[in-house]
């Protein structure tokens, strides 16, 4: 019987008769043999072969020890051995398995004998080469994998650095007015983002906007934000502070004007602060409305319609408060949603009770309180920021 898948065998015996009696055989079964003396160092190309027979009949010891020597230098690599001798010794079988064969037949065996041996290992060295295959690849793959992690973990770290540049490093400092903020995104980089500059020695711009969802696609609409709005017009020596209405108006015109294929749905609060009369301005679209904290009385949201931004031509109504000495107003984005406190329904409700036990902190300290009572206990499955203004 001719092999369909020809194999390159390796015979090691010291009988010549019995190389060719065995070479004859193998290659009428369409393998190709090469035969050497167990003394002959093994070829330096082994793991190309698909076969070895040792035969131990005239070299018992030889045999054994070229067995070994065949294991050791092939490690992973699985290339089946059959081990043939003339020795009747019992112990014969159990030493040659021991030194590394696979098979053992003794002699005087016949043909069919021997071929079916050899087919059933070619078989299981063809089982093994292909997992190998397939182990190789999942290695390939893995690594290909890693670099590619390696590579987005990289870019998601110069995003992050990108975006953290974009916040401001510092709040600024009035005589009659202080800020504080907690911005905690959920991952690498994250869709909220807030401001707080000054405008002139009067007046200080901030606003909290929040990009729906987070990651990399909302952090790029934060930079638009960021490069997008125009809160002073600058004519010569003079300058117009824009309105917050406006201000917003003019962003949700330019996300319009982008035509992106997905609604980008970011949600902002824009305020202009005149910090030495203690009177504030805002505009707000689709965001949170902000909590008043008076210093004496009862807390109060501040309530004004605004639509999101980037979905429609709108007009975003403007609501003007005093603050009085000791007031304090909080501006947070949908993270809160999550938040919770003591036995209060969680979101703005826990919000609202924790703001209020703990009202009396200066502004810093409200923030700081604030940001760890309410996610102390919570997993935060979305990005925070909590600004805080405090009229002193």
């Amino acid at each position: 019987m001719v092999s369909a898948t020809p194999a390159r065998i390796l015979l090691c015996a010291d009988e010549p008769s019995l190389v060719d009696d065995l070479r004859l055989l193998l290659e009428k079964a369409g393998h190709c043999v090469q035969g050497q003396p167990l003394s002959q160092p093994e070829p330096e190309d082994l793991a190309t072969y698909h076969l070895v027979l040792v035969d131990g009949s005239r070299a018992r010891s030889e045999a054994l020890q070229l067995c070994r020597r065949l294991r050791g230098r092939l490690a992973e690599t699985f290339l089946p051995i059959i081990f043939t001798t003339r020795e009747q010794a019992p112990e014969n079988r159990l030493t040659a398995l021991e030194s590394g064969a696979d098979a053992f037949l003794l002699q005087p065996f016949t043909a069919a004998e021997l071929l079916a041996q050899v087919q059933a290992l070619l078989r299981l060295k063809a089982v093994h080469d292909r997992l190998a295959d397939k182990s190789a690849e999942i290695v390939r793959v893995n690594k290909r994998l890693q670099q590619a992690y390696q590579q987005i973990d990289h870019e998601l770290e110069l995003a992050r650095r990108i975006q953290q540049s974009f916040l401001p490093q510092s709040l600024p400092e009035v005589p009659r007015a202080s800020f504080a903020v907690h911005y905690q995104p959920c991952g690498r980089v994250g869709g909220d983002f807030y401001d707080v500059f000054r405008l002139d020695e009067n007046h200080i711009g901030l606003y909290v906007a929040d990009a729906m969802g987070h990651g990399v696609p909302a952090s790029l609409l934060t930079i638009f934000l960021k490069k997008g709005i125009r809160a002073k017009e600058i004519f010569g020596q003079q300058y117009r502070l824009v309105p917050p209405s406006e201000v917003l108006q003019r962003l949700n015109r330019d996300l319009i004007d982008q035509e992106l294929s997905e609604n980008p749905f970011i949600t902002m609060i824009y305020g202009l602060f005149n910090w030495r009369e203690g009177k504030l301005q805002f505009a707000r679209a689709g965001h949170p409305h902000p909590l008043h904290l008076p210093a004496n009385g009862d807390p109060e949201v501040w309530q004004v319609n605004g639509s999101l931004l980037g979905v429609f031509e709108t007009e975003f109504a403007i609501q003007t408060r005093q603050l009085q000495p000791g007031d304090k107003v909080l501006f947070y984005t949908d993270g809160t949603d999550t938040a919770s406190f003591d036995d209060h329904p969680p979101g703005f409700a826990s919000l609202q009770a924790c703001a209020l036990r703990h009202r009396a902190l200066p502004i810093h300290d409200l923030v700081e309180r604030l940001s760890w009572d309410l996610f102390r206990q919570a997993k935060q499955p979305d990005d925070f920021t909590l600004l805080g203004l405090e009229m002193r």
